[in-house]
């Protein structure tokens, strides 16, 4: 039956035939008319055909045969060719069963306050837990019209399963599994790990010293002024003066005073004192922000809280009961601005420029060894060759003192041959030596190069995932364009001074519940103008 995308103009063939094709050339229908002959032959069709140009996917001769000798096909078309259709090639995918979201605002309650109890969505996974599993690739497949032409396919990519500690690939290579108990997360560089978690019972001082840890750290203490806790999802009951370094979340049951976070997840705490905080996700504060300075990515929140003689950006926007007090210094706030993405993409550039130099560094020593080896093998090449000759000289000696004793020639001659012979011993016996001594330092030089070889491959990951790291912030960055808002549940003192992205405002006066948004302009004909300003609007 012809189905599918519809015929163009029918033609009248040899025969009594009448021939149709497909719009999307991919087949041809025969009928017969009232002048159908029936001595036409299964020959003389297919050559009619070919002279159409038709020269891709023709029925078998039987079916032309039957075609020839059924009685039907007055009415009904007979499909005579169909050309191969192509296969879009489908890139292959990951489908991952935790959350990879570790921007996800949680454990935040209605009224803002933080519930640290709450763990978030993300449990704690069993060894042996597939975490994600890689949906193949749908390799492409060219197709060919009924005319024989070529149809072009969209091929698809195929994609590598990242994965680093804590984490196994099955053995069909299609799954990460944990390895271990701990918790699930996805990394910015596009790899699955598994955290476990490292408990300190009290607080990070000089009792504990720093705390390092690959994985989860939860301080049952305050961080006390100059230490410094560094790992993924961090959580403590206070800052002290005390640094966190985090892959992941900060969690602060009580406050930051004088303290300086780095995160690249969410920072929560009941109120931030005299603190830096720069993050890649949202800051959460139940109480307030009080001569501080935030720069996260997501959005700076106060839902209960106020901001206080603080400089807040935050890409996001900032939302906040209420926004300065009579008797405090301003706050500066500037929205729609990602100061951390550019403090990521700077510090991506000089990673990946301090590898690069290490990476020259170790080429070079690695050069130096290869042209010392080149001179060894030289040698080796040499001392070989006079270790030979020595050989081959002292059989040939020994052979004419052996002719010569046979024939009763002079002793003397024989003696000073048996000297010669002693020599060449000797000679060869030094040689050896040397090429022992030589290949010695060709093995311990192979040996080095190898071990820089190992730090160049290693140096190349690491600079592989940086790449990584930095597609991925510029695709997240595309992706979260900014939101040039603020939004005040109370009040916004006067002085206040607001940045957007392309304009700012200063407030004239105290202004209660309501929303600062930067718009674009517009003339009086409705077109859009290149200025922009702050609106007010009540919520």
């Amino acid at each position: 039956d012809q189905s599918g995308p519809g015929l163009m103009e029918p033609e009248t063939i040899d025969g009594g035939l009448k021939l149709e094709v497909a719009s999307d050339v991919m087949s041809a229908y025969i009928t017969k008319t009232d002048h159908f002959s029936d001595d036409i032959t299964v020959v003389r069709i297919k050559e009619i055909l070919f002279e159409k140009g038709i020269v891709m996917g023709i029925v078998e001769d039987e079916m032309i045969r039957g075609f020839i000798s059924s009685s039907g096909f007055k009415t009904k078309a007979f499909m005579v060719a169909r050309g191969i259709s192509p296969i879009q090639g489908k890139d292959a995918k990951v489908e991952f069963f935790f959350n990879t979201d570790y921007l996800k605002a949680g454990g935040v309650t209605e009224d803002g306050s933080i519930d640290f109890k709450d763990r978030g969505k993300i449990p704690i996974v069993e060894e042996g837990t597939v975490l994600a599993e890689k949906i193949p690739m749908v390799e492409a497949r060219r197709g060919h019209s009924i005319y024989g032409d070529e149809i072009e396919t969209t091929p698809g990519q195929d994609i590598t399963l990242k994965f680093g500690k804590g984490c196994k690939l099955s053995e069909d290579g299609f799954k990460i599994l944990a390895a271990v108990k701990g918790f699930p997360k996805y990394a910015l560089s596009g790899h699955v790990f598994v955290h476990q978690e490292y408990v300190s019972a009290g607080d990070v001082d000089f009792e504990t010293g720093h705390i390092k840890y690959d994985g989860n750290v939860t301080v049952k203490g305050r961080i006390k002024s100059g230490f410094k806790v560094k790992g993924c999802d961090v959580q403590a009951i206070e800052v002290d003066g005390g640094q966190i370094d985090a892959d992941g979340n900060v969690r602060i049951e009580g406050g930051i005073n004088e303290g300086k976070i780095y995160a690249r997840g969410n920072v929560y705490a009941k109120f931030i004192h005299k603190s830096e905080i720069v993050c890649m996700g949202d800051v959460v504060v139940q109480k307030e922000v009080v001569d501080s300075d935030v720069e996260c990515s997501g959005t700076c929140v106060a839902e209960t809280g106020t901001l206080i003689s603080s400089r807040i950006t935050a890409k996001m926007g900032v939302t906040a009961q209420n926004i300065g007090t009579e008797t405090a210094a301003p706050n500066m706030i500037k929205v729609a601005h990602d100061a951390f993405l550019e403090r990521e993409m700077e510090k991506n550039k000089d990673l990946a420029g301090a590898i690069k130099d290490k990476m020259d560094k170790y080429d070079a020593r690695r050069n130096e060894l290869k042209e010392e080896n080149l001179v060894l093998q030289k040698q080796v090449t040499d001392l070989a060759h006079v270790q030979d000759r020595s050989q081959l000289e002292e059989r040939e000696v020994a052979a004419e003192i052996a002719e010569m004793e046979k024939s009763g020639q002079s002793a003397d001659r024989i003696s000073e041959l048996k000297e010669k012979i002693t020599q060449l011993s000797t000679q060869a016996q030094k040689a050896e030596k040397a090429l022992d001594v030589c290949f010695d330092k060709t093995e311990a030089i192979e040996e080095e190069m190898e071990t820089w070889d190992a730090k160049i491959n290693d140096l190349e990951a690491e600079l592989d995932i940086l790449n990584e790291e930095k597609a991925n912030l510029i695709e997240w960055g595309k992706d979260n364009p900014g939101k040039a808002e603020v939004v005040v549940k109370g009040a916004i003192i006067s002085e206040t001074l607001i940045r957007g992205r392309y304009s700012e405002k200063r407030v004239a006066e105290t202004t209660r519940h309501a929303r600062f948004s930067e718009v674009q302009c517009a003339a009086e004909d409705g077109k859009a103008l290149n200025i922009y300003e702050f609106q007010v609007g009540n919520i």
